[in-house]
């Protein structure tokens, strides 16, 4: 049985050290998951489990994308890029780090999941998020250099496009054969990168 608020949800996963930074957790609070979850799942929306949406692809459990979040360290005021918008939570959620004087930019595969996020973002007052349907892989290079890239689908490497479109200093986040990468771009075409394992993803489409 699921806690019965998001609250408590969250100071449970503050309390067993999946959440662990002042900023992830106050994003966490302002951002209700129950608010992007289909209607006849909202039972286990506080359960730290993987929740199917629309098109055969699933939220990601809060546990992980928490992770990513205190990997990535979105900042007020940065432009960030995100793949895979599904149901809008870690589109929120990101939202929510960079502040009013931030943008995130979310491409969607499918245009269904981006009506989906698009009707649950509407409970909230974001002015900074901008929804769009296309091909990830090409990122947004109309919208770029970018300070953080996320994807939230698995690819078999990172996309050059992705690359270009980070601004040097910045870090791109996405899941690569059943690992988080998080790779630093420190000068042109050069980059740090860190491996994360034992995640599973749906993959880029």
């Amino acid at each position: 049985m699921g806690v019965p608020t998001n609250k408590k949800f969250i100071e449970q996963l503050v309390q067993d050290g999946r959440i662990k930074t002042k900023a992830v957790t106050d994003a966490f609070f302002k951002i209700d998951r129950i608010n992007f979850v289909p209607d006849d799942l909202k039972d286990e929306t506080y359960l730290d489990v993987p929740i199917p949406i629309l098109s055969g692809m699933t939220t990601s459990q809060p546990s992980t994308i928490a992770f990513m979040l205190e990997k990535l360290r979105p900042r007020k005021g940065e432009r960030v890029l995100e793949i895979g918008t599904g149901s809008g939570y870690l589109t929120a959620l990101l939202a929510a780090l960079v502040g009013s004087r931030g943008e995130v930019f979310s491409v969607e595969y499918f245009p269904e999941l981006k009506n989906f996020a698009e009707f649950n973002l509407r409970r909230y007052d974001f002015r900074n998020i901008t929804l769009l349907t296309g091909d990830g892989k090409t990122g947004l290079p109309q919208k770029a250099p970018f300070d953080k890239i996320v994807s939230s689908a698995e690819v078999k490497e990172i996309p050059r496009a992705w690359e270009g479109q980070l601004k040097i200093g910045g870090s791109l986040l996405t899941p690569i054969n059943s690992k988080i990468v998080l790779a630093k771009k420190v000068a042109k075409d050069k980059f740090d990168a860190e491996f994360f394992s034992a995640f599973s993803f749906v993959p880029l489409l």
